[in-house]
């Protein structure tokens, strides 16, 4: 199943800043930091949920109901968002309705509800999480609300009967395969399909070689795409989206100058990619983003990156130096698991990741 084969293959910052952010700055998610209190069940409704101080998060529900009508309230307290698969797998349920209290759906939180013909969601939606209603085989329309900003990964794939949908202009980031397998995406007759705010998240084409059209801000296209080899970005790409070339066949990026983040399963799965480099101007590398890219040898860390995600270079069996040049730079869990013994790692003597390379043996090359 393409939502397991994925998993073995979010770190998810904005800064916002009145004085030192540019006038492309997006706000940070509606959703804050707050104390966890307890899990708790409403005997009333039969929800499960997570109790925040300043708020309430659901996590589930009791039995087997046809449909699933989230509260308002529960605890006596806005219910802000829906966790990861919190309703996962419920097949039989036939209309979904979520309240304009909640500004974030997890991922897979609705995953396989295969008879839901009707979903109605927050007008204060803010992120839909990667698989949030992937199979939702069912529906054939979905009202996207105008302030939405984030569109995981696969969130709506494989709603084969899905056509009435429209994505909000101001939608800043989409991951890849977020509309694969339905109707509206197979209307799309452009070479390359674009949606949200300059955000390419299909490519028609059967080139081998594709330079992607100036203007163009995120990249989210090459998923499972086996024609494209080589591709050219425009000075305008800046993030490359979730799973944007995962399973595909590209073998060379030459990226552009001013890409600041490599979004997580980027290039997962790429088996035929050697070699990559960004600029300066890179600040993230998602989880898994480089993952199980087999013919991968060396990869440069620049000192502009702030973080590099879990797994970014796990299963990279032929990499043989990976290089940090920063060391301030944080790094996630098993960056490079299951890669070679033989693999050098440079880093500066006070690089985070030094006892990561001790306890797997990996060689250390201080720089």
């Amino acid at each position: 199943m393409l939502k397991k084969s994925v998993a073995l293959i979010s770190v998810f910052c904005i800064v916002f800043c009145l004085f030192s952010c540019g006038n492309n700055a997006k706000p940070a998610s509606p959703l804050k930091k707050s104390e966890f209190i307890a899990s708790e069940f409403d005997k009333e409704t039969s929800f499960r949920y997570d109790e925040y101080e300043d708020y309430v998060i659901v996590t589930g529900v009791a039995g087997s109901p046809d449909d699933i009508i989230i509260p308002e309230m529960l605890a006596e307290k806005e219910v802000k968002a829906i966790a990861d698969n919190a309703f996962n797998d419920m097949g039989w349920v036939k209309s979904i309705e979520i309240p304009n209290t909640v500004v974030e759906i997890g991922d897979s939180a609705f995953y396989g509800s295969l008879s839901a013909t009707k979903i109605s969601l927050s007008d204060n939606l803010y992120k839909i999480g990667t698989y949030a209603f992937f199979g939702c085989i069912s529906v054939e329309n979905i009202r996207l609300p105008l302030g939405l900003e984030i569109i995981g990964g696969f969130a709506f794939a494989d709603c084969k009967k899905l056509e009435g949908i429209a994505i909000p202009s101001g939608v800043s980031s989409i991951g890849g395969g977020a509309f694969s397998g339905t109707k509206w995406l197979s209307s799309q007759k452009d070479e390359f399909v674009t949606a949200g705010d300059n955000i390419l998240i299909s490519y028609n084409g059967d080139d081998e070689k594709v330079t992607i059209p100036d203007g163009i801000r995120v990249v989210s296209a090459f998923y499972d795409n086996f024609f494209a080899k080589e591709i050219t970005f425009p000075e305008s790409v800046e993030e490359i989206g979730e799973f944007a070339f995962i399973n595909s066949s590209v073998s060379e990026i030459i990226a552009s100058e001013n890409i600041k983040k490599v979004g997580r399963s980027a290039f997962d799965s790429c088996l035929n990619l050697e070699k990559i480099t960004f600029n300066e101007s890179l600040e993230e590398i998602g989880s898994y983003a480089f993952a199980n890219c087999t013919l991968l040898t060396e990869f440069t860390v620049n000192k502009s990156v702030k973080n590099v995600g879990d797994g970014a270079f796990s299963r990279c069996s032929k990499l043989e130096k990976l290089t940090l040049l920063s060391d301030k730079t944080e790094v996630g869990k098993g960056i490079c698991e299951n890669c070679s013994s033989s693999l050098t790692i440079q880093c500066p003597k006070n690089s985070p990741i030094i006892p990561y390379i001790k306890e797997k043996g990996f060689i250390l090359d201080i720089i």
